[in-house]
């Protein structure tokens, strides 16, 4: 249903006209732009969709309250992962992985003079079984970086005498 003039249709909706002139800027439908002297007009549905849309955003926005509870849960969410071993701060993970690429760099570097040796009379195909075999024992050590180094910790532990059980919780 159409409706002529602010009075109108603030009447219908049950607001002061100076409220749809305001409503207006945010985006209020107006069918029909009036000007001096001559009423805008209004489409009823749209202006009542438009209102009951302004609501529900209201009410589906988050509050400084909202925020801090789900803050609060993530923190506790990702609390419960580091615990359960399924979250690790990049912080301890860095060193770790550097050093796994380290000792993985050593490995293949030291692999040339070896291969090389090995491979002498060897035909072409032997050739590339011999490397594929030296390329996968590369990649099963740099893919098993976290346990090379939970072993490497345990070395160290009992080559100083330390018990790995006194070491608590590895990461």
């Amino acid at each position: 249903m159409r409706i002529k003039g602010q009075e109108q249709i603030a009447a219908l909706i049950g607001v002061a006209p100076k409220t749809i002139t305001e409503w207006q800027v945010f985006g209020f439908p107006v069918a029909v732009q009036g000007g001096p002297g001559v009423p805008s007009e209004y489409e009823s549905p749209a202006c009542i969709a438009w209102l009951v849309q302004r609501e529900l955003s209201k009410i589906r926005s988050e509050t400084p309250k909202d925020r801090l509870s789900r803050l609060q849960g993530d923190k506790i969410e990702q609390e419960m992962q580091r615990e359960s071993g399924k979250l690790i701060p990049a912080d301890e993970v860095e060193p770790m992985w550097e050093s796994a690429v380290i000792a993985a760099r050593e490995f293949l570097m030291g692999e040339p003079a070896r291969i090389a040796s090995l491979s002498i009379g060897l035909d072409k195909l032997a050739v590339e079984a011999l490397l594929n075999t030296c390329f996968e024992a590369y990649l099963v050590k740099l893919s098993n970086w976290r346990a090379a180094m939970l072993e490497d910790d345990d070395e160290q532990n009992e080559a100083s005498g330390a018990d790995s059980d006194d070491m608590g919780p590895a990461a």
